[in-house]
């Protein structure tokens, strides 16, 4: 697209020129971007997600931690053991299984608040209450032997226990005994107070019994984003006036002894320091999880298979084994970034993995900053170049630079795991390239408007023109011309009203009426001695007056033909077509070609009324104009045979405007006529 001259843009843009006008329009757009950088609405903030759901996809993981192993509760190991919830004699049989083949850890992944009312004495209990036949049951009244006996498998190794963590805004439920906040042993330094997190108000706990056997508990909540995708795991949680820490990261701390955690806070950065690691943190303290791939990503292990102690089985010495439900229906599922649904314990299973291998997914405080900067840089230097290049360059700038955005952040993500946001960076170059194209089309267009006006003015000029050298050789006034001119117009709006006509439109009519003036120019061919002759003319010097049509109608053909682009040049040709056939009648009577009916061209038809009821109605030095309804009936009488009488009927619809336009551009008294 071409540039823009600064003073037709002027006109859109007071004081500023029109590339003046491009480069404030794109720093604005930049401005606007950048807001909503900063106060991103929801739909915004989802399409970062997808964008980065789409680029971690591709990104290179370390080596797979061997630690985390899965025991899944699945649909074989119900159909032979019976449906969930089992029995607590038989977890404890699970939990016994795992220990005696050298799991480091076993983390259960359920909740288990409730007595078990599958221990025969709740069951006698109950049976009681209900004053059914209580029968010949072992063991005491009320006693819950099927906790006990998991309670003693949990105190002969390294287990921690799931809970959940209530941010409902419901009233805080009374805990008796609340959780430990973090394994016995582990110490926790904060010089992070300022995480945006929320205060969880209540607990729901396993057992007493069980929470007192297990060496650690930590809260499995997760923390879904807005389109229910998990992509960020809470690794630490206020509760009570106290941090507590997540199922996966209590486990690691029985796994390895490390119990000192720190909370960093370094320029802006937030990070978990713990066994010599640097976890980093978004701003409300969570860990984004880098998922594997594979269905499970980890090695698994069916319960039933467990309790069978199947031979072969693989070595669990020195793994943290996350025990879940599995089956379907059952299981804990969530939608990862790669759109598959992973079960709860496969996510524990992953935050393990992350911390272990190093594998971390990072958003810097930095971020913000940087991708406003881009914005800033782009939206500068984009405007730059569009205002002032043309459509292909523009075009190949904005894809360049799109390309660019995506390219550099899905590479930053997937070399070291560091996260920026490209979307809005690519959705500026198309924004300002839109509004720029739009506003190059805006001005461009009152380039052709003012273009259009420049044209229809020259062609006024030379209607002008020439119509005054017509005028400097006959008799005819100035007036007569003005007042033709108007009843061309009133007839052919007229026309245009009826269903024959309705092609007319007001483009056609303005350049008719134009024409108008014309009709008469041929005569400037004609001798004086003929066209001022006083009295009648010979027939032979009449032959040479009906000559004028023709002399005219050459005159401006040669007009057309000499600019060497005659399509140009509707309004001669209408022009052309008056002053050729406006002598031309109805009947073909008329002269030069003799022309009748449809064959004569419409802009003749018109003229010939509006020049026969002019020349009848004025006044001049040899005559007195007759009135209008004398002229009326003259028409009325004429149409069929010097008229079209579609014409005729378009005069009587506009006869009072005829009379008036008559009146109001009268010739002024001539001398001798006073």
């Amino acid at each position: 697209m071409s540039s823009i001259p600064g003073q037709e843009a002027g006109r859109f843009f007071p004081g500023l020129g029109g590339r003046g006008a491009l480069l404030l329009a794109g720093w604005l757009l930049t401005a606007a971007v950048a807001l909503l950088q900063a106060f991103a609405p929801a739909p915004l903030r989802e399409a970062q997600n997808r964008l980065y759901d789409l680029m971690l996809g591709a990104r290179e993981q370390a080596a797979l931690s061997p630690v985390p192993v899965l025991v899944g509760v699945d649909d074989a190991s119900l159909a032979e053991f019976g449906q969930w919830p089992w029995p607590r004699y038989r977890l404890a049989m699970l939990v016994d299984r795992l220990q005696q083949r050298g799991a480091e850890v076993v983390a259960l992944d359920f909740l288990m608040p409730e007595a078990d009312r599958t221990s025969p004495g709740i069951i006698r209990a109950e049976r009681r209450r209900d004053r059914a036949d209580p029968g010949a049951l072992p063991g005491g009244e009320g006693s819950d032997e099927n906790t006990a006996r998991l309670a003693d498998s949990l105190r002969r190794g390294k287990a921690a226990l799931g809970y959940y963590l209530d941010f409902s805004a419901a009233p805080p439920r009374r805990v008796e005994q609340p959780p430990p906040a973090l394994p016995t042993g582990a110490v926790l330094r904060s010089e992070a107070s300022d995480l945006a997190r929320p205060l969880a108000r209540g607990e729901l706990r396993s057992h007493p019994q069980l929470a007192a056997a297990a060496a650690a508990e930590g809260f499995t909540n997760a923390l879904h984003d807005t389109d229910g995708t998990l992509r960020r795991v809470p690794l630490l949680l206020p509760a009570a006036g106290d941090e507590r820490v997540s199922l996966a990261l209590a486990a690691l701390m029985l796994s390895t002894g490390e119990r000192q955690l720190e909370l960093l806070a370094d320029g802006g950065e937030r990070a978990l320091a713990w066994n010599g690691r640097r976890i980093p943190l978004d701003a409300a303290g969570n860990l984004l999880v880098d998922f594997r791939s594979g269905s499970p990503a980890f090695p698994y292990l069916s319960a039933g298979g467990v309790l069978h102690d199947a031979p072969g089985q693989r070595d669990l010495a020195g793994r943290i084994v996350f025990v879940g439900a599995w089956a379907k229906g059952l299981g804990d599922l969530h939608r990862t970034p790669s759109g598959r649904l992973l079960n709860g314990v496969e996510v524990h299973a992953t935050v393990v993995d992350n911390l272990l291998s190093g594998s971390f997914v990072t958003r810097p405080a930095w971020a913000p900053a940087v991708e406003l900067l881009a914005l800033v840089l782009i939206g500068a230097g984009l405007t730059w170049v569009l205002s002032r290049a043309g459509f292909r360059l523009s075009l190949l700038a904005v894809l360049a630079v799109g390309a660019g955005c995506y390219w550099g952040a899905r590479q930053l993500l997937v070399a070291s795991g560091i996260y920026l946001s490209p979307l809005l960076p690519m959705l500026l170059p198309v924004a300002i390239s839109t509004v720029l194209s739009l506003l190059k089309y805006g001005l461009e267009a009152r380039k052709v408007r003012l273009r259009t006006r420049d044209l229809l003015e020259a062609q006024d000029t030379i209607i002008i023109g020439m119509s005054a050298l017509a005028e400097a050789r006959d008799k005819e006034t100035g007036h007569h011309l003005l007042r033709t001119r108007r009843y061309v117009e009133l007839l052919a709006r007229q026309l245009s009203r009826t269903p024959k006509y309705a092609h007319l439109q007001p483009h056609d009519i303005e350049l008719m009426a134009k024409s108008a003036p014309l009709h008469d120019i041929g005569k400037v061919g004609i001798p004086d001695s003929i066209l001022h002759k006083p009295g009648k003319l010979s027939p032979e010097e009449y032959g040479v007056m009906q000559q004028h049509p023709l002399i005219g109608a050459d005159a401006l053909t040669r007009v057309v033909v000499g600019t060497g682009h005659p399509e140009k040049h509707a309004f001669l040709d209408y022009a052309k077509q008056m002053i050729e056939s406006h002598h031309e009648r109805w009947d073909g009577s008329g002269y030069p070609h003799r022309l009748c009916g449809d064959a004569i061209p419409l802009p003749g038809r018109l003229m010939a009324l509006a020049d026969v009821y002019d020349a009848l109605v004025s006044r001049r030095v040899y005559k007195q104009g007759m009135s209008h309804a004398d002229v009326r009936d003259f028409i009325v009488q004429a149409s069929g045979s010097h008229f079209d009488p579609d014409v005729v009927a378009a005069f009587l619809a506009t006869e009072g405007e005829f009379a008036d336009i008559a009146q109001r551009y009268a010739d002024p008294p001539e001398p001798a006529a006073a």
